[in-house]
């Protein structure tokens, strides 16, 4: 199944088939012309029930483009990139297998790449929905760990250092013909948390003066279970967070790895500033989690240049 204007929506996933489950249901329930996306599934190396719920809604859902791979290299980037080679439509959407949409979400991606044919990438607006009640040092500054990601509700441009998030982003395939896939280096794998990946390819468009978009209405909500409501999860994130950022940095010139050096000061600085208005209104515990974060970047950042 292929349309000249159609969207490859690829979901990535291991071990999450509860999820999924919920994630599947939730696109299908959307009002879209079944004949102008498919749902790619990338299993990557699953050990749950993800096979046989993906069988069963392909064999629910006949009318729909629904299609399951395997892919055996362990780890985000190797699946993304599966995905990519897959896919049967000029427009390629990575997804998150742990998210829930309204019913035009489907039909505001086709509509914004219909009305701006020349855009080559963009990302939509991610909302966080709390499935446990969230935590009292759970700040606002830490909800883009969670996938948070609103930029306002009109559509423009991405400005640096501004870029779409991994679990509601699109690309026209033409895009990665041009200038590859996503680093493998990169990206988690397992129970690993680096990340970055797609940071690292939109800067690679931006280096060729690429426009990137932010499409609001494009807007998805992703569900963060209880398992990620702890401080050692945050801990995870940061520390992978630090590795990725010195892996993108190892082959950098001295002016670059200084520039990054001095936007990790200035947001240590900005994080201690807030330790006072914090702790001023009874919120302790959200200024020491917050420099308990930039403590462990730091640390997974050593980590990767010793």
């Amino acid at each position: 199944m292929a349309t000249a204007s159609g969207i490859s929506f690829v979901i990535c996933t291991y071990n999450r088939a509860h999820y999924l489950q919920d994630t599947l249901h939730s696109l299908l329930k959307n009002e879209a012309d079944p004949n102008r996306f498919e749902l790619l599934i990338i299993d990557n190396n699953s050990t749950d029930k993800t096979p046989v719920i993906v069988r069963k809604f392909i064999d629910d859902f006949p009318n729909h483009h629904i299609r399951y791979v395997k892919e055996s290299q362990q780890g985000l980037s190797f699946a993304r990139n599966r995905g990519i080679k897959e896919a049967q439509n000029p427009i390629i959407a990575f997804l998150d297998d742990d998210i829930s949409t309204d019913i035009d979400f489907i039909n505001n991606w086709l509509y914004f790449f219909d009305t701006h044919p020349n855009a080559k990438c963009a990302g939509g607006r991610i909302e966080v929905q709390f499935d446990d009640p969230r935590p009292d040092w759970m700040s606002h500054f830490l909800l883009p760990l969670l996938g948070h990601h609103d930029l306002g509700d009109t559509v423009k441009k991405y400005k640096h250092p501004k870029y779409p998030f991994g679990g509601n982003m699109a690309f026209k395939r033409s895009v990665f013909d041009q200038h590859g896939f996503f680093d493998t280096d990169l990206g988690r794998k397992g129970n690993e948390l680096k990340a970055s990946e797609e940071k690292e390819f939109f800067r690679r468009l931006k280096g060729v003066n690429t426009d990137i978009y932010y499409v609001p209405k494009a807007t998805l909500y992703h569900r963060v279970d209880k398992q990620r409501l702890t401080k050692e999860y945050i801990k995870r994130q940061a520390i992978g967070l630090g590795q990725s950022i010195a892996l993108q940095l190892q082959d950098k010139a001295m002016a670059e790895k200084f520039i990054k050096g001095s936007s990790e000061v200035f947001k240590i600085i900005v994080t201690l500033g807030l330790f006072l208005p914090y702790t001023l209104t009874f919120q302790l515990s959200k200024a020491v989690m917050l420099i308990k974060f930039r403590k462990w970047i730091i640390e997974g950042y050593l980590s990767v240049i010793q």
